[in-house]
């Protein structure tokens, strides 16, 4: 297991209008302290080597946070604080402690130039971010930044986002196509060939950071790819498709509750309640995706059907693929009932 997201809290003091999880003030479900303890205990028994991921809602609202993350840190844990860095813990007064933890990063979320940014997040949190940005960096914290790209207000205003963050020491930038879940179901508006264009042109233009950025079905790039090549490429990376759900990643939700996706959170693979995290790791069985079009594509051994999580969001149904696969769209697969939707990205 490579990562471990621990959603403290579906608390959040924004309520974005592409949160996956829908978080918002108004939610007020948080993680038991002393459960967290012992799932931390749990995981440094069972899997040292993998990263906890503090998220939410906003990890940093969470009650115990500060006790949480220095427990988890003096357990010699690598931990990654995904965070908007709009809370009262970014002060260099409460930041100071955590100073000396060499396995400790954090992921501030940033979704464009300040004006697209601001409409999705809430006035002035654009500037909030960056000077917490700012500030972590000066004091010697490893930081990222992740930008989820919902329309065509991220790539046309990206000269100016990539600006802003130009002359910052950042591990990496990661931008990502949002997935077609929580209030994001209904702000898709990129197609796969503008996605990709855009993928293509930061990849050619940005040099002095590095760039987590991937283009998705772009079948003139894959049908270079020998068949032999797919095949080992296949083979090697069977741990890792679909994103790694449930195989390289869990996430645990404050009702104890294990998913191996945030998109299948009303299908979880088990419960803390009921059993230990890696008797349910151990015993999750991955999705294999249920698709006449995907079961005839040359890539369905590299691709499993995309996101089955998007496709579980998109059609209500369990192994169904990726709606943002344009073999998908034409197809038609999901019925006329959601024909109208699929055609909108």
């Amino acid at each position: 297991m490579d990562q471990i997201y621990l959603v403290l809290t579906e608390t959040c003091n924004l309520a974005c209008n592409h949160c996956i999880r829908e978080s918002s003030p108004h939610i007020k479900n948080s993680i038991n302290y002393g459960e967290l303890i012992s799932l931390l205990c749990d995981i440094e028994r069972r899997y040292p080597q993998a990263t906890v991921l503090l998220t939410g809602g906003e990890p940093t609202v969470y009650k115990y946070f500060s006790e949480v993350l220095s427990f988890a840190l003096d357990k010699g844990l690598e931990v990654l604080v995904n965070t908007n860095a709009v809370t009262g813990f970014f002060k260099e007064s409460k930041l100071a402690r955590f100073v000396k933890y060499k396995k400790l990063r954090f992921q501030i979320s940033l979704d464009g130039a300040e004006e697209p940014h601001n409409k999705i997040r809430g006035e002035g949190t654009f500037a909030k971010s960056l000077d917490s940005l700012h500030l972590l960096t000066s004091m010697g914290f490893k930081c990222s930044v992740s930008a989820t790209v919902q329309n065509s207000d991220f790539i046309s205003n990206f000269p100016v986002f990539f600006e802003s963050l130009s002359e910052l020491d950042l591990t990496h930038i990661a931008i990502k196509r949002a997935t077609y879940a929580g209030r994001a179901a209904s702000g898709y508006e990129l197609t796969s060939t503008q996605w990709n264009d855009f993928v293509y042109s930061v990849r050619g233009s940005i040099t002095n950071h590095k760039m987590l950025i991937y283009p998705m079905y772009d079948f003139s790039e894959l049908d270079r790819i020998s068949a032999d090549d797919l095949s080992s490429f296949a083979d090697t990376n069977i741990k890792y498709r679909n994103c790694g759900a449930g195989t390289a990643r869990v996430y645990v939700y404050p009702n104890l509750d294990v998913c191996s996706c945030t998109c299948f959170k009303s299908k979880p693979i088990g419960s803390l309640s009921t059993g230990s995290l890696s008797s349910i790791i151990n015993s999750y069985s991955p999705l294999s995706v249920e698709s006449s079009v995907c079961s005839s594509c040359r890539y369905l051994n590299l691709c499993n059907g995309g996101c089955l999580g998007s496709g579980y969001q998109y059609f209500g149904k369990i192994n169904f693929p990726d709606p943002r696969c344009p073999k998908i769209i034409a197809s038609n697969e999901g019925g006329e009932n959601s024909n109208s939707l699929i055609l909108k990205i």
